[in-house]
């Protein structure tokens, strides 16, 4: 066998060492040998006999199954050795050799080899590029033991051993990782004839790092500890790893996250597997990350098939919310209404996965209170339990929350019924969401497309009677009178956009608002985009004027706004027109001061059959006012109810006697000025002719 020639040409020699030829010395050129996964090239011993034997064996190239590779320069010697008809005993044995990524290595110990190929070996080794390392190398009849002993090696050198003895894909992080930090600790492997079959490790890693190019990867300052025990059996391992990370911050993109002795992440687990097939099955997992997480359970994964994790069975059974929305939620919403939240409370949940995809989920939480730090959305006391499956009608779920508010809107106690479906949910039952002294009556309430990356929503609704002055103190606006009453119809969302399919109709100040064509795109974005049509028909003017110093109008109100867009709630585009119809029987009075700001608002002059005596009137009869407003980015083109023989415009078209008129002669006002006028004549009501063009 090939196996045995080199240690059969070794005892060879003890032959030339008897009485019959006295040699002081041999030199054999070997050549080549070779054996099941491993070969030798440039073999060569020097025997030299005499008082105290040494055994020279010098190898040029030592070819050995990957990773480990090609050995260069081996030597061995032994000195002082005893060499008879059957065993070579070499009681102090000494090695050297070169290899391409370990560099330099050096041993020394003893070593039996016999005619039928035994060898016993006891070997303590070093490498000159690893300082703080020590190997220890047994070999018996039909096994091996090799120990190694870890004194804070230094990491940096790490990631280019490994990308010397593996062959990293071209997306992999070892193609770039750096290290830092040092390693104590022992590794011990134990084997015989059919390999490896037992694996023992404990290491601890101080002050460590790492990095890979693109900065998905990073670390610093860190502190791990990791104990592992393992045992083979017909290519099964079964085994246990300890898991402990006590200091230090870590991202993986998006994630960061962060550990300290107080509150260390720990992961312990047993495990059998297959390296051959690609299996392992985790039959007890238990992770834990201080106080704010703790998650059990089984799972089990096979590389082979897509997706790799087959069937799992995971219970959460606490998790603070704090820490994990600002850990592991926070990133993944960047750019919606969740991203910047003050939250409070707790979740658990469960998962099970069959046959590579989920098969049941539950979620509860427990006194959640989240606040939107911009304003947008909060609800209080939330509570709920939502219950999923993939292939059966799951249990009915609810959500519920004490209070919270939308937009500064707010919202009372509420309960939902929910359903949930496979990629979606529908509403039970009909519901009502309190806000001020009315509600939003939700009839209907359909989502699906969850599992995607364009979910749908639509729900149909109604608003029941708010208080207008309730209403406009919760947004912080002019206290206006009346109530606020509608219909919701067809509202969809998809896409990122929010539409109105049908005709919301707004019922206030004793009239009609009726919107049509409303979409709003991005609508918990940075800059949300509001479109749509609003015809107003019959409001009272004594009800909105009343409200403000603006001045007293008595009358009704029709008009419009058409093709109007709003970027991040401000106007950038529109064609509106408000005025008082010339049918109709109702009472047309304008007090003095609503006079004079309309002058300002136009920009233009009030006349009349005289001037200065009008002042003594607290009001004027009129037959038609009105003003309309065609924006265009920053710059508004000016009208009114007629043409004036001047050449201006009539805002204001007087009745009876005195009769008094208002016209404009601004054509073109900037957006920004015209709102500072209508702002001063609210606030104070003061006469401001403002700058004509």
């Amino acid at each position: 066998m090939p196996r045995l020639r080199l240690a059969t040409l070794i005892l060879l020699t003890a032959g030339l060492s008897g009485p019959a030829l006295a040699l002081d010395g041999l030199r054999l050129g070997i050549g080549d040998l070779q054996g099941d996964g491993w070969s030798l090239e440039g073999v060569t011993l020097d025997l030299s006999l005499g008082q105290r034997d040494t055994l020279d064996l010098q190898v040029a190239r030592f070819q050995l199954p990957e990773p480990l590779g090609t050995v260069r320069q081996v030597r061995l010697q032994c000195q002082g050795g005893r060499l008879d008809n059957l065993t070579l005993d070499c009681p102090r044995l000494e090695v050297t050799w070169q290899h391409p990524a370990l560099g330099r290595g050096s041993g020394t110990g003893r070593m039996t080899l016999r005619l039928d190929g035994r060898l016993d070996l006891d070997l303590a080794l070093s490498l000159e590029a690893w300082d703080g390392v020590g190997i220890r190398l047994l070999l018996g009849p039909g096994q091996w033991q090799a120990t190694a002993t870890l004194q804070a090696m230094p990491l940096q050198g790490l990631p280019p051993l490994l990308r010397a003895l593996t062959t990293p894909a071209p997306d992999s992080p070892l193609r770039d990782l750096l290290l830092q930090g040092t390693v104590s600790g022992h590794l011990q492997a134990t084997g015989g004839d059919e390999g490896l079959a037992h694996l023992v490790t404990q290491l601890t890693w101080r002050d460590g790092a790492f990095s890979a190019a693109g900065g998905t990867l990073a670390g610093e300052e860190l502190a791990t500890d990791l104990a592992l025990e393992a045992r083979q059996r017909a290519g099964h391992w079964r085994g246990r790893l300890d898991l402990t990370w006590s200091e230090g911050g870590s991202y993986l993109h998006p994630v960061y996250a962060e550990s300290s002795p107080q509150a260390p992440a720990q992961l312990g687990l047993t495990f059998t597997g297959s390296p051959q097939r690609g299996t392992l099955q985790v039959d007890q997992m238990a992770l834990t990350w201080g106080e704010a997480l703790r998650v059990a359970g089984t799972l089990a994964v096979d590389t082979r098939q897509t997706p790799p994790l087959r069937e799992a069975d995971l219970h959460l059974d606490q998790g603070h919310l704090p820490t994990l929305y600002d850990t592991f939620l926070r990133p993944f919403l960047h750019g919606t209404v969740l991203e910047d939240l003050d939250i409070l409370g707790d979740l658990s949940a469960q998962l099970q996965v069959r046959e590579g995809r989920p098969s049941q989920a539950t979620l509860t939480l427990a006194d959640v209170h989240l606040d939107d730090r911009r304003g947008r959305l909060g609800l209080y006391d939330l509570e709920g339990r939502l219950q999923w499956n993939g292939a059966h009608t799951p249990p009915a779920s609810h959500l519920g929350f004490a209070g919270g508010h939308v937009y500064r809107i707010p919202l009372g106690d509420s309960r939902l019924s929910l359903q949930l479906e496979r990629d979606g949910l529908h509403l039970l039952a009909p519901t009502q969401i309190p806000i001020l002294d009315g509600a939003l009556a939700v009839e209907t309430l359909q989502v699906g497309g969850l599992a995607s990356d364009d979910p749908v929503l639509a729900f149909d609704g109604r608003i029941t009677p708010i208080a207008m002055e309730l209403l406009a103190a919760a947004l912080d606006r002019p206290l206006f009178t009346g109530t606020l009453a509608g219909v919701i119809p067809q509202v969809r969302y998809e896409g990122g956009e929010l539409s109105v399919g049908g005709r919301l109709l707004i019922h206030a100040f004793d009239g009609l608002i009726m919107v049509r064509n409303l979409r709003l795109q991005d609508p918990f974005g940075v800059a949300p985009v509001l479109s749509g049509d609003m015809d107003i028909s019959h409001l009272d003017l004594a009800a909105i004027t009343g409200t403000f110093a603006f001045g007293k109008i008595e009358g009704r109100l029709q008009g419009h706004v058409h093709d109007m867009v709003l970027v991040n709630w401000q106007p950038v585009r529109f064609d509106a027109a408000l005025y008082t119809p010339l049918e109709g029987r109702f009472r047309r009075r304008i007090s003095q001061r609503a006079v004079d700001n309309l002058v300002s608002l136009g920009g233009g002059v009030g006349g009349a059959l005289g001037t200065g005596f009008l002042r003594v009137f607290e009001s004027f009869a009129y037959h038609q006012l009105g003003l309309s407003c065609s924006l265009r980015g920053d710059v508004c083109q000016m009208s009114g109810v007629a043409p004036a023989p001047s050449g201006g415009y009539f805002i204001l078209q007087g009745s009876g006697v005195p009769r008094i008129q208002v016209v404009g002669f601004t054509r073109q006002v900037a957006w920004r000025d015209l709102v500072q006028r209508l702002a001063a004549a609210v606030q104070s009501g003061e006469h401001n002719t403002g700058d004509t063009d």
